[in-house]
């Protein structure tokens, strides 16, 4: 088990992040950009050598993703109708839970935790990883849901709600119309 940090990239949709350990040493870089449909997000290591990316294939209200490590498809993501409590991973069978809001996020099997994340004051995103073998993966993924979470409150749907609805006024006399004497 060990600690990494997910820097915020200026601009939120496009850009680099940086991953870097206790002390600072970077140790991969997230870059690309998400939001639209091809857009690409990628981690690569220290060397810049890829790693692994995740290519969004649709858009819209539900858009959908796939994830690549070593130029194979391993998964896929769908993003359902901007309620990200829980995500699931085809195919490395990954459940994703957690809050945009909150930039809280944890990625797990049926029965075991792999990694969790949780915002610091100095705005970088601590993930712990319990799961070394496919750590360039679990951040990916990391990286990925904190640049969603942007993209996710900039265009909110307005759901119908009886406290943002305008009420209707019902009064014999309207603003505009004086009492004549």
């Amino acid at each position: 088990m060990h600690d990494l940090y997910i820097s915020q990239s200026h601009s939120k949709r496009a850009g680099t992040n940086t991953v870097t350990e206790y002390n600072r040493t970077v140790k991969y870089f997230v870059s690309g950009q998400i939001g639209k449909r091809n857009n690409q997000l990628t981690i690569f290591n220290d060397a810049f050598e890829e790693l692994a990316t995740i290519t969004q294939v649709s858009s819209g209200l539900l858009p959908r993703f796939t994830l690549s490590s070593q130029n194979k498809q391993v998964g896929s993501i769908g993003i359902s109708l901007k309620r990200h409590e829980l995500l699931y991973v085809n195919s490395l069978n990954w459940f994703v839970l957690g809050s945009l809001e909150k930039r809280r996020f944890q990625i797990t099997t049926v029965n075991r935790q792999l990694a969790y994340a949780q915002p610091l004051a100095d705005k970088r995103l601590k993930v712990t990883l319990l799961n070394n073998e496919q750590e360039s993966l679990l951040v990916l993924i990391m990286a990925f849901l904190d640049r969603w979470a942007f993209i996710a409150h900039r265009y909110p749907l307005a759901w119908p709600s009886p406290f943002n609805t305008p009420i209707p006024v019902i009064s014999p006399f309207s603003s505009s119309s004086k009492p004549h004497n």
